[in-house]
């Protein structure tokens, strides 16, 4: 625990740097492009009208999902799903994408993965901002269930710094790791809810246990918790249980994290 606690201060301590780094790495990643950073926003839009169009309008035919438009179910999941996966998969490779900084740096490089995730925190605002607007034409209006959005964007960030902090260390040790992380990634897409409503699959409302297992996906939590915020179906606290299991798994992960980390770090740029 005195690991984990240490891993944490640093990212309090160095809060500041970080968002600085985090907006330079913004305007420098899009900077050659011509249309700028309209990429990262034009790129998540471009997946949501393939998705609507493949799974709303063909494979569901454009049935209401939990009262609402399939455009209106998928957005919510699917823009946290696109933030989370574009975190998971850069922070991975950010310690040994910097290798410079690492070797030169005079701050602690835990920070890294913040700057990974503060630069990604970019991009979500936007394209949450896009989705609200779209959900609004699409008859979502605010209610009190979205008070609790601070509650799942705490998960979401919680969760997405504790697997940075794991995978950027773990890529630095063994660098095959990112490329078996996407693969996974890739998988996770399809089992976490993010264009499948599984509470209303007819075949999977028969084996209760899988539903279960699946539930306990942290990516899963997220995604519907997102949604049940923006749509009104639930409240956070009705699956107590689930709630805590998200919660241990963060726990373990921040543990694990700081661990390999503190051990490794002094190695790190031997590694790279």
């Amino acid at each position: 625990m005195k690991e984990t606690w240490l891993v944490l201060r640093e990212q309090f301590k160095n809060f500041n740097i970080i968002n600085r780094l985090a907006k330079y790495d913004e305007k420098s990643t899009f900077q050659a492009h011509l249309l700028g950073n309209v990429w990262q926003i034009l790129d998540p839009l471009i997946n949501i009208a393939i998705y609507w169009f493949v799974f709303g309008l063909i494979l569901y035919g454009n049935k209401l999902m939990d009262g609402y438009a399939y455009i209106a179910w998928l957005l919510p999941g699917f823009i946290a799903w696109q933030f989370m996966r574009s975190e998971i998969l850069g922070a991975s490779k950010s310690m040994v994408g910097r290798a410079q900084m690492v070797s030169k740096m005079r701050f602690p490089v835990s920070t890294i993965p913040s700057m990974t995730l503060a630069n990604q925190l970019i991009n979500y605002w936007w394209m949450l901002g896009i989705s609200m607007v779209i959900m609004f034409i699409y008859g979502v209006r605010p209610s009190l269930f979205w008070l609790q959005f601070p509650y799942f964007f705490l998960c979401m960030i919680a969760f997405l710094y504790a697997m940075g902090l794991v995978t950027s260390t773990i890529t630095v040790i063994v660098r095959d790791f990112h490329t078996l992380l996407n693969s996974a990634m890739q998988l996770m897409f399809w089992i976490s809810g993010t264009v499948f409503n599984f509470g209303g699959n007819a075949v999977l409302e028969k084996h209760p246990l899988i539903i279960r297992i699946i539930e306990i996906n942290p990516f899963y939590y997220v995604i519907a918790g997102m949604r049940e915020t923006f749509l009104g179906t639930g409240w956070f606290f009705h699956d107590i249980r689930a709630m805590i299991i998200f919660w241990s798994i963060i726990g373990l992960l921040l543990i694990v994290g700081s661990h390999i980390h503190l051990k490794f770090r002094s190695r790190f740029i031997d590694y790279i």
